[in-house]
């Protein structure tokens, strides 16, 4: 199942502290100039709780076993969009460049990249020493063919795809064997930052022709792991490729992957990841649970890795088009109902950040007047809904109009928002709503909203702009597109539109200031905290670092014996 609610990082259970990022290294090849947008940008950086014990001395070789907590849907990267994807692929694939942690550009797969002056097309000059793990050359015709392959009706929808859809893709050209320049019908001011995304992840040719549709279950890169086998709903096996020689140059490490292999062990429950964690049987484990993390960090058992994510937060996309969340005295009493800092900090300990807008205050182009819109409020929130005829006849706490409850209809599947669902229907329900939470798997969840049978949609986004903004408000997206709110508004279509083409960075960012505050003048998402990324990892795991939108980086991690 394809899911256009585009949640490309699942719900995380500890919410790191915001700190300075870290430095990188320069490019060894100076790239041609770039215009100074969100791409050059300081994103939020990890934070590391270490454990009490000294750590031995790390060494290469060995098998790293992660526990995860939702099985990918695909291992193509043209076709994927989850988290769980992305953590994988971007060990199996490389992209055309690579972002350092700290958000600069460096070679990649290209040796060297020129924008023309619109920033519409772009030139690179490929590598000549890659080949796939099918033992094909790289070569230009494998741009083409990966970008063909994602924009393809073989791709129903993908976070590539609404890449590159967005910003008008024309085609790639086969400049020669290793020139490739790709076109856009729009400027693209971001796209150098997006070629170096683990959705644009180039794949072999040979192996996509070969396998068809088969190819998410058979997937062929140039990264520092190879696929080996993928047993469903139990694990995914990948092994160290021994011929790889081209790693991004601010990697603290050149050659092969220090690890022989790498286990993900799919385990859904938090819980039973914190079990394998405890008795060895994992030696990394996804989301834990807070206080049980940070008891045996304290204990010294364990090493806390956090990463504040910038982005889109965890938000609830609110229906505008149906009843009674039409009504937007409704939508904002929602809002105003739900006591975010307390949220924050019952579901995630003391570690937890509330978030108050549709973009995370860890990102660039973040707007504090939107942020400042709206605080917990349930007397407010109640005279709105007083104000719109909603009241309790029957003193029974819920609220009726017309003999019609107030109903909230949430399809959802449970595994992403475990951690505070029960929390905010409470909040809710003290206002007066009637939430009829549906639990479903994400197939099912999605069926839903493009039937239109839902009110809330739980949504975030990691990105170190506020650019997914576009498809999730942006009128073009409607009506099963991903921008479940619904909601038309020339402004606010203006704004996100100008600020995905604009090159002059101050332009950008007002656009995006502007948008914010029409979504929260409107009330078309309810904002709950900052999501992050956190690991607890054993003694063993050395050299555990994460990228520039928290996924961690595994291609320098090693064992200690």
């Amino acid at each position: 199942m394809k899911n256009a609610l585009l949640k490309t990082l699942s719900v995380t259970l500890l919410i790191g502290l915001l700190l300075t990022a870290c430095g990188g290294s320069a490019p060894a090849t100076k790239p041609a100039e770039q215009p100074t947008t969100a791409a050059t940008e300081a994103p939020a950086s990890a934070t590391e709780a270490p454990a009490a014990t000294e750590a031995p001395a790390a060494a290469s070789g060995g098998t790293l076993t992660l526990g995860v907590a939702i099985e990918p849907e695909t291992l193509d990267p043209g076709d994927a969009v989850f988290v769980q994807e992305q953590f994988i692929l971007m060990n199996l694939f490389d992209s055309l460049l690579s972002v350092a942690p700290d958000g600069s550009l460096h070679p990649g797969l290209a040796e060297s990249w020129e924008p023309n002056a619109e920033f519409s097309e772009f030139t690179f000059k490929l590598r000549q020493d890659v080949t796939f793990h099918d033992d094909t050359p790289f070569k230009a015709d494998a741009v083409k063919a990966s970008f063909d392959h994602i924009v393809s009706d073989a791709v129903l929808e993908s976070g590539g795809k609404s890449l590159l859809q967005d910003h008008k893709y024309v085609e790639t050209v086969v400049v020669d064997d290793y020139t490739v320049t790709i076109k856009f019908g729009d400027s693209y001011p971001l796209f150098l930052r997006d070629a170096g995304r683990q959705w644009l992840g180039i794949s072999s040719p040979t192996a996509l022709e070969k396998s068809g549709a088969d190819y998410g279950r058979n997937p062929v890169g140039t990264g520092p792991f190879k696929f080996v086998e993928w047993t469903a709903q139990s694990q995914i096996v990948i092994e160290r490729n021994p011929d790889y020689k081209w790693g991004p140059e601010f990697a603290t490490h050149q050659g092969p992957a220090l690890l022989d292999q790498v286990v993900f062990r799919i385990l859904p429950e938090a819980a039973t990841r914190l079990t394998a964690f405890e008795t060895g049987e994992i030696l990394i484990a996804s989301e834990p649970p807070a206080l049980d993390a940070v008891a045996m960090v304290e204990a010294g058992k364990a090493s806390l890795q956090n990463f504040a994510q910038p982005g889109i937060p965890a938000i609830l996309m609110i229906n505008t088009t149906k009843a009674p969340t039409d009504d937007i005295n409704v939508r904002k009493a929602m809002i105003l109902a739900v006591n975010q800092d307390e949220l924050a900090k019952t579901a995630f300990q003391s570690l937890g950040l509330p978030a108050y807008s549709v973009v995370s205050p860890s990102t660039w182009g973040y707007d504090e007047k939107a942020a400042e819109m709206y605080r917990y409020n349930l007397e407010e929130a109640k005279s709105l809904l007083e104000k719109s005829g909603w009241v309790d006849s029957n003193g029974d706490g819920i609220r009726e109009k017309n003999g019609e409850k107030l109903t909230i209809d949430w399809p959802d599947n449970p595994a992403w928002s475990e951690a505070f669902n029960e929390l905010l229907m409470g909040y809710l329900k003290e206002a007066g709503f009637d939430v009829n939470y549906r639990s479903m798997d994400d197939g099912a969840a999605y069926e839903e909203l493009l039937a239109g049978n839902y009110t809330l949609v739980y949504m975030y986004w990691t990105r170190p702009d506020p650019s997914p903004l576009r498809s999730l408000f942006h009128s073009e997206n409607n009506n099963g597109g991903g921008a479940w709110a619904n909601f038309v508004n020339a402004d606010l279509d203006t704004a996100l539109a100008d600020a995905s083409t604009n090159t002059d960075e101050n332009a950008r960012k007002a656009d995006y200031a502007k948008a914010q505050q029409v979504i929260m003048e409107n009330a078309l998402a309810l904002p709950m905290f900052t999501v992050n990324t956190s690991y607890l990892t054993a003694p063993a795991v050395q050299g555990f670092g994460f990228d520039l939108e928290g996924y961690p980086f595994l291609y320098d991690i090693s064992i200690a014996k």
